[in-house]
């Protein structure tokens, strides 16, 4: 075990102190990531490079083969009659492409109905909704039921709309003043919302809680809107529905409230995880969840430890090291790591979920992404940066499209300067020292953790003999299958590369249709059944992921929503509109692409699809359609529900 203490010499800007041994360097190379920085600085030897470049030629040589392949071999066979061989190859290759069409479409659904609509025309009574929470998906409920016709009330305990995003240091959770998201504007946005901006810049805190402002002030419910309302019981109501109470942070007053469906959208973040680890008791220093962090202030000058890789984690330990005396963070194994702008292009990160690159088996995905980075060690294309991302991926145990990913590297230069250093999963404490799983110690005044939130309930009272379930374990991550359609769970989906208000305003929108009696949802057996898959998609999906958890597979999950609403865009629509077609699969997936047909198509929509940029160019599109031809059996062993083109 090796005691550190202050005085002990450390690695700054990736150079070994004089007085450190080579044993204590790699003991302080966490995952080998210094290696690799330094590595990616050094000249490439040419037969590397030479190597590297040939397996990058072939492999976009291997997809570009077959329409030349199908073409040449029908011609040949035309004009020369050929052999019984090769006729047989030929047939081979086209029942090979026909078996590939035809999973395509078995994707696309175009055999199964899009939404179940009653068969009787509903009530013409009008429903009361009541939702709870006002932060972006809840004004999103609200919005969609008032269009929908229904009564509806929101209520909410923080003085103005924003959730998590308007900082309160009343209340757990939320975000700290200088907080940027991590999800692009255009990807953020609400499907009929679009920004004012082109600009693919990240909000800053203030930015976004204008936009949901705005969001509210151009569709006028702000008269829906109830501040300062603490939710203290929902219970069934012996006569149907729901009764909420409420009650005023103000004056004190307690209101019973009757409705006939609720929409629970308090959120993800909002209960922090436990923390357990020996030696916690007799701790002298400060532990803190993330959930309390609001800034730096009381922190200049200490010894501070960040335990978590997630966003939060990431962007507070990046944060903390310009004023702390030692900034660690705390990570337990790799992670998949994309800067917020991507350098190459200038762009998002964000604007490459697309269709074309999503469509292929995930097994197909994680091994040509994985591929790639490591060839940009030997075609000398890596900075130490992006060495730094490949090499704590290269640790994660799993692909990249197999894990939630971070959106933020901020925090990578600071480790690079020097001014931030990375340690593995603290184990414990001892007096005013932790403990890491290596066997390193480092003093610490205050310990941030920053590994998660479980959703909680404390107010929800279940109908007798219904057992609560996690969201995780409902069907869409919104319904509990012995309820049914008068209680939602909305916003409790979390894209593993995406983003959640998009996500969470297309399950305000069936939420809506269902209340007001549009849309029905399956019988409880189908919904049960489809958890059951879904959990197992999910194992598969997300591996490291122990489960109940709210990680989807984004625009599958988004694909199946929009099915039960009618508003997935038809294939033989998009056909008839090439260049739509055309920028729907190769431009970034957003909430836009679900107002295209159905309830609230929106010619705003189509717009926002013909005016947002294509990441990739033309060769990495070939490379991921021509992979995807080849080895599209592998679906098979790791089913992936993503089309190419809906």
């Amino acid at each position: 075990m090796i005691q550190v203490n202050s005085n002990t010499p450390i690695i700054n800007n990736l150079k070994l102190d004089s007085n450190v041994g080579e044993e204590l360097f790699d003991q302080y190379d966490t995952f080998g990531i210094y290696r690799a920085v330094q590595l990616a600085t050094r000249r490439t030897p040419w037969w590397n490079l030479f190597v590297a470049k040939l397996i990058d030629w072939t492999i976009f040589r291997v997809a570009l083969l077959p329409l030349p392949l199908a073409l040449v071999s029908s011609v040949f066979l035309v004009i020369s009659g050929g052999s019984v061989l090769l006729k047989w190859m030929v047939g081979v290759f086209w029942l090979w492409i026909g078996l590939f069409i035809i999973d395509q479409f078995r994707l696309l659904s175009l055999n199964k109905k899009l939404s179940i609509e009653p068969a009787l025309k509903c009530s013409e009574q009008r429903r009361s909704v009541i939702v709870i929470g006002a932060g972006p998906i809840g004004i999103a409920v609200v919005k969609e039921c008032i269009e929908q016709g229904l009564e509806v009330q929101c209520f909410e305990q923080k003085d103005n709309i924003g959730g998590v995003f308007r900082p309160n240091r009343e209340f757990p959770g939320g975000c700290w003043p200088t907080v940027r998201l991590t999800s692009s504007p255009w990807i953020t946005a609400y499907s009929d919302f679009p920004p004012k901006s082109s600009s693919s810049e990240h909000y800053t805190l203030q930015e976004y809680l204008e936009y949901l402002a705005n969001y509210v002030e151009h569709f006028r419910f702000w008269n829906h809107l109830h501040f300062r309302q603490t939710v203290t019981d929902v219970k069934p109501n012996e006569k149907g529905g729901w009764i909420v109470t409420t009650v005023d942070r103000v004056s004190g007053e307690t209101v019973p409230h009757h409705c006939d469906r609720v929409a629970i959208c308090t959120g993800v973040n909002l209960i922090p995880k436990p923390i357990q680890l020996p030696g916690l008791d007799s701790f002298t220093g400060e532990v803190r969840h993330s959930a309390m962090y609001k800034g730096v202030e009381g922190l200049r000058g200490k010894h501070v430890v960040i335990v978590g890789a997630g966003e939060s984690g990431v962007d507070i330990a990046a944060e903390v090291s310009y004023v702390a005396e030692n900034t660690y963070l705390s990570i337990r194994k790799g992670k998949f790591i994309i800067p917020r702008i991507n350098p190459l292009t200038g762009m998002a990160n964000d604007y490459d979920t697309n269709r074309i690159r999503n469509a292929p088996p995930i097994i197909l995905q994680n091994w040509l992404m994985t591929l790639k980075r490591r060839l940009c060690f030997h075609t000398g294309d890596h900075t130490p940066e992006s060495a730094f991302r490949t090499q704590l991926l290269k640790n994660s145990d799993v692909g990249p499209m197999s894990q939630a990913v971070t959106k933020s590297d901020d925090f990578i230069y600071r480790v690079i300067e020097g001014k931030l250093n990375l340690r593995r999963d603290l184990v414990g404490f001892d007096g005013d020292e932790v403990i890491f799983s290596d066997g390193i110690r480092h003093r610490a005044d205050v310990v941030i953790f920053a590994h998660g939130y479980f959703p909680s309930f404390p107010f929800l009272k279940y109908p007798k003999d219904v057992q609560a379930l996690h969201p995780g374990n409902m069907y869409l991550n919104m319904f509990h299958p012995e309820i049914g359609y008068s209680l939602a769970f909305c916003g409790f989906a979390r894209p593993k590369i995406g983003a959640i208000p998009p996500t969470g305003e297309l399950q305000a929108r069936l939420f809506a249709l269902v209340a007001a009696g549009k849309r029905l949802l399956p019988d409880a057996r189908f919904m049960e059944r489809d958890i059951i898959q879904t959990r197992k998609e999910n194992a598969l999906s997300f591996p490291t992921q122990p489960p109940p958890n709210v990680l989807i597979n984004w625009i599958s999950y988004m694909d199946k929503v929009a099915n039960l609403i009618g508003s997935r865009p038809n294939p033989l629509y998009l056909l008839k509109k090439p260049r739509l077609l055309w920028k729907f699969c190769s431009g970034p997936v957003t909430g836009a692409h679900y107002r295209l047909t159905g309830p609230g198509a929106s010619q705003t929509s189509l717009e926002t699809i013909m005016k947002l940029p294509r990441m990739h160019q033309i060769n990495e599109i070939i490379t991921y359609i021509g992979l995807h031809f080849w080895l599209w059996p592998l679906q098979i062993i790791n089913p992936n529900s993503i089309a190419v083109c809906a």
